[in-house]
């Protein structure tokens, strides 16, 4: 009879452990830094993306298209936290001094009036336009590489003249 008594007062204990141990447990995720993380999404201009405060520090660490998931501009010094988070884009570079005072401030749109938006707007095509020859530039190699090797792999003729007839 003892023993039986002695195994349940056991069980007992040990489920108490469990259940405590359990309760104490904790598993590693992103939920803190998501918690801490504040994203503000739009259409700006042609295009609609984030911006994204990882760090809950209201300083933008990235910019993101929305479409591809491919972050177009991160904060300088950041690039491997931003990397954890989401691939870049091949002709992504780091925010200028501009660029990122504008989008910071775009991190708290719920508190501008409707001139602070048109203001925030105004400088962010002020800073397109001022990167855009760069990102042009990049784009536009990365293209002449693809068509490079497309032409060299297929060495196709619009004329039907040199079309080879089997």
């Amino acid at each position: 009879m003892h023993t039986l008594n002695y195994c349940k007062i056991v069980r007992l204990i040990l489920v108490g452990v469990v259940a405590i141990l359990v309760g104490c447990a904790s598993t590693p995720d992103n939920a803190s830094r998501q918690a801490k993380a504040k994203t503000v999404c739009d259409s700006y201009l042609i295009l609609s993306m984030c911006v994204q405060d990882l760090h809950g520090d209201d300083t933008v660490d990235m910019i993101y298209f929305t479409d591809t998931k491919e972050v177009f501009m991160y904060q300088d010094g950041k690039q491997d936290s931003v990397a954890e988070v989401m691939p870049f884009h091949r002709c992504a570079v780091p925010l200028d001094e501009g660029m990122q005072a504008t989008t910071n401030r775009i991190l708290n749109r719920s508190d501008l009036s409707l001139g602070e938006e048109m203001s925030i707007i105004r400088e962010l095509i002020s800073n397109y336009v001022a990167a855009k020859p760069t990102i042009d530039a990049c784009n536009a190699q990365f293209e002449d590489a693809t068509v490079g090797n497309m032409q060299q792999d297929n060495e196709f003729s619009l004329y039907e003249a040199d079309w080879d007839v089997e």
